[in-house]
Parts: C-alpha cells; sequence; structure tokens
C-alpha cells in the first residue's frame, strides 16, 4: 500500500483553490494540475508499505498526535519548487500555528523509529507538476501576482493515515485511519 500522512482539508477550501486551479489550468494546459479534490497537506510520505503493517503505520500516528488540540492555519501564497528557474511543482503555502510543526517533529521520530527516514518538512499544497521541459509560461506571471493572496484559514481538527492508489486516471485518495484532535477515539478503517 502507498501510504502518507496528511491533513484533508474543507469542501470551502478545496472550492477557493478549484477556481484557482481553473484559471492556472486555462493559461498551462500542458501541466499536470491536481484535482481539486485531491488537495491536502503531506506531513510524512511513507511510500509503499506491506498491508500487514498498516495497524502500526496508525499507532505511530496517533502516539504522534497525542496531547495536540486542533489550531489553526492559513493557506497563503504561491510558489515552485526547486525554483523559478527549473520548476518542478507549482504550491500553495501553509502559515501555520506551532502545533503544525510539532506534529510533523513528533511523525519524524515515530516513524523513523520504524525505519523510514527523515525528510525535510516545508509545509505546502502541490497544485500542479510539469514534465522535464516544460515552462510555466503565463502561469509564472500569475503566480507571482498571488505571492501574499490569502484563500483563507483552516482549522485542524484531525490527521489522517491516507492510501494513494495510482490509476490511469491519476491518484486516488481515501482514509485509512482518521486521528481527531484532541485525542480522542480514532475512529478506523483498516482493510479487511
Amino acid at each position: 500500500m502507498r501510504l502518507f500522512v496528511a491533513i484533508n482539508f474543507s469542501s470551502t477550501l478545496k472550492q477557493a483553490l478549484a477556481e484557482l486551479l481553473e484559471e492556472l489550468r486555462q493559461l498551462a494546459p500542458n501541466i499536470k494540475w491536481v484535482p481539486p479534490e485531491n488537495i491536502h497537506l503531506t506531513l510524512k510520505f511513507l511510500g509503499e508499505v506491506a498491508p500487514t503493517r498498516v495497524e502500526e503505520m496508525g499507532a505511530a500516528l496517533q502516539r504522534a498526535a497525542a496531547g495536540l488540540g486542533p489550531w489553526h492555519l492559513e493557506i497563503k501564497g504561491t510558489g515552485v519548487f526547486p525554483g523559478w528557474r527549473s520548476p518542478r511543482v507549482v504550491w500553495v503555502g501553509v502559515n501555520s500555528e506551532k502545533p503544525l510543526y510539532i506534529l510533523q517533529q513528533q511523525l519524524s521520530q515515530e516513524y523513523l523509529a520504524l525505519g523510514f527516514p527523515l525528510t525535510p518538512f516545508t509545509p505546502h499544497l502541490t497544485l500542479g507538476r510539469l514534465r522535464p521541459g516544460t515552462t510555466l509560461g503565463a502561469v509564472e506571471e500569475k503566480l507571482k501576482s498571488l505571492l501574499d493572496h490569502s484563500w483563507g484559514q483552516e482549522k485542524v481538527t484531525a490527521v489522517s493515515l491516507m492510501e494513494s492508489r495510482l490509476t490511469p486516471r491519476g491518484a486516488i485518495y481515501r482514509p485509512v485511519l482518521t486521528v481527531p484532535l484532541p485525542q480522542a477515539e480514532a475512529t478506523q478503517a483498516f482493510p479487511t
């Protein structure tokens, strides 16, 4: 199973970003844009994990989130990775209160103990991916005009262990386990 840990967002925020995505798609149809329903904040990418380890992955998530209550973050600004000269990923930024960084550090330590390497964390929501040699064109000007734009605030009330299934039409994401904040009884949807 291809797994990752993420924060999912409200339909209101996804709708606001869907409007941006539609505008960007008109400017650059050659960029692979993320479907609005797939927008999320990845906290830790785990990759291919044996189904027998799903329960262990969920327990690590529950330990990492223990003691954290809800907090707010803002979706603000735009950019590209690794830089404007050779962009590969188009994103919108995330400004968050401290609990996001505490959670991500605790996740990193929990999964490191299970054999998953530490990875750098730059909070962002991926909007699109460019194939090598693709240029931003008119999208660059649009993104630079939105460097300080805010798409709104979200209250983070849960974190999820997600499965990504790759299909010919793109990735389909589904929560395997969702841990509410403050820590309450987790809703489990382990595969049978």
